[in-house]
């Protein structure tokens, strides 16, 4: 896996916290799985949104065919 170097500014607080509880090595790795799993979680909101949107509009097209299905079934 390729890595890149950049510069992030944090809370002083949040680094305070991370020096206690992960030895320098470890701190990166720590963020960035820290970063993956939000990017999923935000991938998995749109996804959940997008799907939401396309159920409306399914309910929405299957309202407005109702009557024409039952049409001529009497």
């Amino acid at each position: 896996m390729d890595f890149v170097r950049i510069n992030i500014s944090l809370p002083k607080r949040i680094v305070q916290e991370l020096s206690q509880k992960l030895p320098p090595r470890k701190r990166s790795q720590f963020i960035a799985e820290a970063v993956k799993k939000r990017l999923k979680e935000q991938e998995a909101q749109k996804l959940a949104a997008e799907y939401e949107e396309a159920a409306a509009e399914v309910r929405r097209i299957n309202k407005d065919l109702e009557g024409t299905i039952n049409d001529g079934l009497d």
